[in-house]
């Protein structure tokens, strides 16, 4: 089964539970995936790469949303066996190239499965060389680069203006964590986060600077489609 079309060239690759993993298919010479996954679901991964047709080999680079397990597990991996360039924000890389030290995750909501699932992210380690180092203002693959600190120091929303998509990562969700089973838009949670009020501020200021989007993908949840920017806005203003 060859991966959902969404929208323009961005595709969801199929299979995925933990996480999604959007391509960005502009053909030869121009296809990029947007994160990469949990290890736990590497197997999956590679089975939805091979049905796009092409070879992971051809992939231009990936571009990581933010460093946790979950979204940056193979990125290293895909470095290393087939040469895929990494690209991440400059204080995610730092982290990833193991230039500096993460942030400890914290229970702050009193959500036992969300603590248990936080102190996984803490024990564990994800590393990669990262090929480039983006900062907010950069385009790569047709994609804004708007820094998005508080989620990680290093959070980054990608806006695909062409299609008028905003692929959030875990800043802001399509999905209802600690499971994110139930779809719905969410923001942020708070023990995931290195620093949520940051997040709210850094979504705040994206929306404020008057960025269009209509369509919201997700790092977890299926695409929103049409009104997820009105959504959004509502979502924040109620926080």
């Amino acid at each position: 089964m060859r991966p959902l079309h969404v929208t323009g060239p961005i595709h969801r690759l199929r299979g995925l539970v933990v996480s999604n993993v959007w391509l960005l298919d502009g053909g030869r010479g121009d296809r990029w995936l947007v994160d990469t996954g949990h290890p736990i679901e590497r197997l999956t991964l590679l089975a939805g790469l091979r049905r796009t047709g092409f070879s992971p080999r051809e992939l231009s680079g990936v571009l990581i949303t933010h460093r946790h397990c979950d979204h940056a597990g193979n990125a290293g991996f895909l470095r290393r066996e087939f040469g895929v360039p990494i690209l991440a924000h400059v204080s995610d890389a730092a982290v990833l190239a193991g230039r500096a030290t993460k942030a400890r995750l914290q229970a702050r909501s009193g959500d036992r499965l969300a603590f248990l699932l936080a102190q996984i992210e803490n024990l564990t380690t994800t590393s990669t060389p990262v090929d480039r180092e983006l900062e907010g203002g950069d385009v790569v693959a047709g994609l804004e680069v708007h820094h998005a600190p508080g989620h990680t120091a290093g959070s980054v929303l990608y806006r695909h203006a062409g299609t008028a998509s905003l692929l959030s990562g875990d800043t802001l969700l399509a999905a209802v964590p600690p499971l994110t089973l139930t779809q719905g838009m969410c923001l942020p949670h708070p023990d995931y986060s290195d620093d949520r009020d940051a997040a709210l501020a850094a979504l705040r200021a994206f929306h404020a600077a008057g960025h269009a989007y209509r369509n919201l993908l997700s790092g977890h949840g299926r695409p929103i489609l049409g009104d997820a920017r009105e959504r959004a806005l509502a979502l924040i203003a109620g926080a």
